[in-house]
């Protein structure tokens, strides 16, 4: 008997379907990197910004204008948008003077689809013996 084998042609490699699969998720995750990252480097200037103005705050000798109006010059200064100084809370509590500098952005995706995203670590206390 003379059996002969059947050998497939099988050929390794991408498809089409495989290469266009590979390029929509990395086009999706490059839109997405392009659309978090201008918010997310804006987020910490703010930051940035804020922790310099409570570290020259000195409770003793200045007021909660007096800082207000140091974020509002570093804010302009730095050309940060996202943010006003008016949009940031400074009141007492507890003997402390708090500053509130929480804040969210909208940005749009793609169609109808926007991201958001909520910066609520910007909270500093400061003792205002």
């Amino acid at each position: 008997m003379n059996t002969s084998r059947i050998v497939s042609a099988h050929q390794g490699g991408f498809t089409f379907w495989t290469l266009l699969v590979y390029l929509l998720v990395f086009g999706g995750v490059l839109i997405l990197s392009l659309r978090i990252a201008p918010s997310y480097l804006e987020y910490l200037t703010v930051k940035d910004i804020v922790e310099r103005a409570v570290d020259d705050f000195d409770p003793q000798t200045q007021s909660s204008t007096e800082i207000r109006t140091r974020i509002r010059k570093l804010l302009h200064t730095s050309q940060v948008d996202v943010i006003d100084a008016n949009d940031i809370e400074i009141y007492r509590e507890r003997r402390k003077i708090v500053i509130d500098a929480n804040y969210e952005v909208r940005f749009p995706l793609f169609w109808i689809v926007d991201g958001v995203m909520n910066f609520e670590d910007l909270i500093f206390k400061v003792d205002g013996n």
